[in-house]
């Protein structure tokens, strides 16, 4: 769906800043800018993680126009909840003791 309105602002975890893109995004970066992964990881980080989290959420959309987007995309690092549904962790009864263990 090409129509759609793209973010101005995305969110990220650092377990996924951390993550290298995919051999084909960084042939698509070289392709597109004509450098290296490694230039434009120092010349242009924020603009790499915003085209990253742009192609996760919008993977049907074109990579050139992603990219493009990516320049005016601000990048919110948000912290991991830890528990799935944002409260505190359910624990299990033993089925041996009956006592509510944390999980391992």
């Amino acid at each position: 769906m090409e129509d759609e309105t793209l973010p101005t602002t995305v969110r990220i975890t650092q377990a996924f800043a951390a993550r290298m893109p995919s051999q084909r995004n960084l042939d698509a970066l070289a392709k597109i800018e004509g450098t290296t992964f490694g230039q434009l990881a120092e010349n242009q980080p924020s603009r790499l993680l915003a085209f990253r989290a742009l192609q996760r959420d919008y993977p049907h959309r074109d990579v050139a126009s992603l990219w493009l987007h990516a320049y005016d995309v601000e990048v919110e690092l948000v912290e991991v909840d830890p528990t799935a549904n944002g409260g505190p962790p359910t624990w299990q009864p033993s089925a041996t003791t009956g006592v509510s263990v944390p999980p391992s």
